[in-house]
């Protein structure tokens, strides 16, 4: 989270709504009450930190995506340089990788918290649908943490498609779908616009 609240810092005010230091500032305000709630390991959760979470979560996707929309615009109507949108695609790119993981890891069975519980585990909706769960040894006890949903992000945003985690949910699939589209968007619009400037 702190990574993509310095990414989003590095972003060119000219593809900002805002003034570049408000979300970083949000993120951290929202951030603190969490971190303080749960210092070392996720183990409790209360109504009030879970919606916080998912609200971080969120604050950041809806952030980056603003700004997919400003540097589209800033390529069609304003005059920009082309290390300067190079530069930005990375950021945004990078930072949309953070964002949706953070918001698959806050949504799949419950959230991180909800997945340790045995009980809820099992009643608890499957968003992802993982290899590990597909009969490997060992698979039974097997339990997803962030690295696994980073990955899902990543593999996402670079084949516009999911790999080996299938999205099981209606909510899964829209959120996936629209995750690859901005990648789609940032790689084949911006970045060819960019390479476009700078030759």
């Amino acid at each position: 989270m702190i990574l993509s609240l310095v990414l989003y810092l590095l972003i060119p005010e000219k593809v900002q709504i805002l003034p570049r230091w408000v979300i970083p500032l949000l993120g951290l305000l929202l951030l603190i009450p969490l971190t303080i709630f749960n210092p070392r390991r996720l183990s409790r959760e209360t109504t009030w930190s879970r919606w916080l979470s998912i609200g971080l979560a969120s604050l950041l996707t809806l952030a980056n995506q603003v700004t997919v929309v400003f540097t589209v615009r800033q390529l069609l109507y304003g005059g920009v340089n082309g290390p300067d949108v190079l530069l930005t695609a990375l950021q945004v790119w990078v930072t949309n990788v953070i964002a949706f993981s953070l918001v698959y890891w806050e949504l799949d069975r419950s959230g991180p918290v909800a997945r340790r519980d045995a009980a809820q585990w099992s009643t608890a909706t499957v968003d992802f649908r993982f290899p590990q769960h597909d009969g490997a040894p060992g698979g039974e006890n097997w339990r997803p943490s962030y690295l696994d949903y980073a990955y899902i992000s990543l593999t996402n945003m670079m084949a516009f498609s999911p790999t080996d985690v299938m999205p099981l949910t209606h909510r899964a699939k829209m959120l996936m779908a629209y995750q690859a589209l901005t990648g789609f968007i940032l790689l084949a619009l911006v970045i060819s616009r960019a390479v476009n400037i700078l030759n």
